[in-house]
This record gives C-alpha cells, sequence and structure tokens, in this order.
C-alpha cells in the first residue's frame, strides 16, 4: 500500500510539474483576463487537485489499516483453530484415562461382589445403599444438564449480540463510504464545470491539462475505491470463518465438560456403594 501511495504522489508531482512550465498570458487584450485573475484561477484549479490528492492519501491510509485488521484476524483465528485442537486432544487423553479407571472399579466391585454372595444381609443393606447412590447420581445429572443448557442459553445469547453489532457495523461503514463517493464526486463535477466556464476562450490548455489531472486522479480514487470495498468484504468473510472457530471452540469446550461431568458422578456413585455391597459399574 505504501508503494501504491508514493506512485500516486509521483504521477501528481510530474502533472503539477507540467503545469508550472506553462507560460502566462500577456496582460491586455480585448475581452482577456488581468494577470492576477489568471494566477488566482489557476491557483484555485491547483488547490482542487490537491483536495483531490489528499482524498486519494486517505484512501491509502484507510486501505492499510483493513489490511492490517485482516491480518489480525487470520491470527487471532490461526490461535483458536489450535486451542480446539489442543482441547480435542485432552479430552481423548481423559477419555483413555476414565475408561482404564472404570474397567479397575469394576474388576474390583466385582470381587468384592462375589466374595459377599452369601451375606444376606449385607445384600440388602448394598440395596438400599445402590438405591440412595442412584438416586443421588440422578439428581446429579439434572444439576449439571439445567447447568450445561444455562450456559448453552447465555453463549447464544453472547453470539447473538456479537453478529447484530458486527451488522451494524458494517451498515454504518457502508453508508460512510457511499456519502463520501457521492459528495466527492459532486464536488468534482462542481469543480470541473466552474474550470470550464471560466477558462472556456482563453485557458484552453491549461484547462485540458487540469482536467486531464483531475481525470487521473479520479481513477486512481475510482480504483483504490473499488480496492477498499474488496478489503471489506474479504474482512466480513474472514469475521464469519473467525466466528466458526469460536463456534468450535464453544462445542468441543461443551462436549468436555459434559465428559467430565459423567465421570465424576460414576466415581462419587462408586466409593459410597463401598460402604455396603459394591456393585458392577454400568
Amino acid at each position: 500500500s505504501s508503494c501504491r501511495a508514493q506512485l500516486i504522489f509521483s504521477v501528481l508531482q510530474e502533472a503539477m510539474a507540467d503545469g508550472a512550465q506553462v507560460p502566462a498570458a500577456p496582460e491586455g487584450g480585448g475581452g482577456m483576463l488581468s494577470h492576477s485573475q489568471m494566477q488566482a484561477n489557476l491557483t484555485t484549479a491547483k488547490e482542487s487537485r490537491k483536495r483531490a490528492e489528499l482524498d486519494a492519501q486517505l484512501l491509502a491510509n484507510r486501505i492499510a489499516l483493513l489490511k492490517q485488521e485482516e491480518e489480525k484476524a487470520w491470527k487471532k483465528i490461526e490461535e483458536t483453530r489450535k486451542r480446539a485442537t489442543e482441547i480435542t486432544e485432552l479430552r481423548s487423553q481423559n477419555e483413555q484415562k476414565f475408561a482404564a479407571k472404570e474397567q479397575f472399579y469394576k474388576a474390583k466391585w466385582e470381587s468384592i461382589r462375589q466374595a459377599q454372595t452369601q451375606n444376606a444381609y449385607n445384600r440388602d443393606k448394598a440395596k438400599a445403599v445402590r438405591e440412595a447412590t442412584r438416586q443421588g447420581l440422578m439428581d446429579a445429572r439434572a444439576t449439571n444438564a439445567n447447568k450445561t443448557k444455562q450456559q448453552s442459553h447465555q453463549f447464544l445469547l453472547q453470539k447473538k449480540e456479537r453478529e447484530a453489532a458486527e451488522r451494524q457495523a458494517n451498515a454504518e461503514r457502508g453508508n460512510m463510504i457511499k456519502q463520501r463517493r457521492e459528495e466527492a464526486k459532486r464536488k468534482l463535477e462542481e469543480e470541473r464545470l466552474a474550470q470550464l466556464e471560466k477558462f472556456r476562450e482563453d485557458y484552453e490548455a491549461r484547462t485540458a491539462q487540469e482536467e486531464m489531472l483531475r481525470s487521473r486522479t479520479e481513477a486512481l480514487v475510482s480504483s483504490m475505491e473499488k480496492e477498499e470495498m474488496e478489503l471489506i468484504q474479504r474482512l466480513q468473510n474472514t469475521q464469519t470463518v473467525q466466528r466458526n472457530a469460536y463456534e468450535e471452540l464453544e462445542a468441543a469446550l461443551g462436549t468436555t465438560t459434559q465428559q467430565v461431568s459423567s465421570s465424576t458422578g460414576n466415581r462419587s456413585g462408586g466409593s459410597r456403594t463401598g460402604k455396603g455391597e459394591p456393585r458392577p459399574a454400568a
């Protein structure tokens, strides 16, 4: 973007140098403007060209900022994807650990149950303990389910708020760009008509030169506006990819929470059952 801005200024400076070499018209003569008037009109034309150059510089700055925002968004997407991968791997490791522990407790409970099959009193007592444990496990699962549901609802509300804010910002940005473009076109058209009216008879060469510079700048502005709109669209697409990455992260976090809650409930149920007759894992 900096190279392109330098190219724009080089073209405009060269055009200004060419304009400065045009000799001033002699004073006097019927129907011709005075030298001071001619100089004032030429100064006005140069100021109009400088305003067009300033618009081009502002557009170049905005394009550079948009590119920086796009790079930041892609860095955040990579970090989010990396985090989701780490969570998935951690979840797999936890599942393997939980499976090994479950197998250990299952074998332990089975050996204890076989050693106590002849004790009717302990069997009846273990049955009561199992009923209490089952009820506690059901209560714990219901609590975890409600908590997970509330968290999912909260995530959904936050997601809707972010999307609404992004839509509003994009709409405001689009309206601002449209207004600026229309205002620039209107000003350029007014300046062009005024110059044609003032210099129609005596400044045909200078008017043609200034018109050429204005057209060149207008073409550059139009090209940069097109590039700016394309960058805005790319940034919107990048934000969509970023939202998808956040959704994957939220899904991974939700699955990990459910696995940990379920395994914790099973271990708690096993420890309470050990007071009487342990039972095999479900």
